[in-house]
């Protein structure tokens, strides 16, 4: 069994050791991949492929895959690959040189929430990423959960813009984590 991590650019920089991963080539692009045994998919298992896919994105342009992809043999993944290569190619194209940075809004616990004052930082940060989309904030507290993509060097920046909206949104709580492997971005 070959879980796949990630698509990057092939020819690439060499691997790093880590978990035995290796390229499989198709084409401009390879499946970085490696042989996992048969168990089920645990919390532990996702923390472990979330490390490799860092660790990967340390020196190269990547489009993670999300965990849990796992596939029969290298011909499998080199056929999905393969069937895939054009549009991995240019969704690879369109995260390169980018990071993916996480924001939770979420509502005071006392007093009404602020929707409206939550999508006015969102529709700001969205105009200072290069692509920003909204996730899906399921039944918690929060107002807001978005992924903004941000060029590598600029996350540091980002997390400042997002300080000042929160130091002029005190009724809000804002949470801003990254830089991530550009997973929100990766199937566009």
């Amino acid at each position: 069994m070959i879980e796949v991590y990630a698509i990057a650019d092939h020819p690439g920089p060499p691997l790093p050791d880590v978990n035995g991963v290796r390229a499989v080539p198709a084409g401009r692009i390879a499946a970085l991949c490696a042989d996992v045994e048969e168990t089920a998919l645990s919390p532990a298992a996702l923390w472990a492929h979330e490390a490799v896919v860092e660790a990967l994105m340390e020196d190269r342009d990547l489009l993670p895959v999300r965990y849990g992809t796992r596939l029969a043999d290298e011909a499998q993944v080199l056929r999905a690959v393969a069937e895939r290569h054009d549009a991995l190619l240019a969704a690879l194209d369109g995260v390169r040189g980018a990071a993916e940075v996480s924001l939770r809004v979420v509502a005071p616990t006392d007093g009404p929430a602020p929707a409206e004052a939550a999508a006015r930082v969102h529709e700001q940060l969205a105009g200072q990423a290069r692509a920003a989309t909204v996730l899906d904030a399921g039944e918690s507290r929060d107002l807001l959960r978005a992924a903004y993509l941000v060029d590598r060097g600029g996350s540091a920046g980002f997390a400042e813009a997002v300080a000042t909206h929160q130091r002029a949104h005190p009724d809000l709580r804002l949470l801003c984590t990254g830089p991530w492997p550009p997973y929100s971005f990766a199937e566009r």
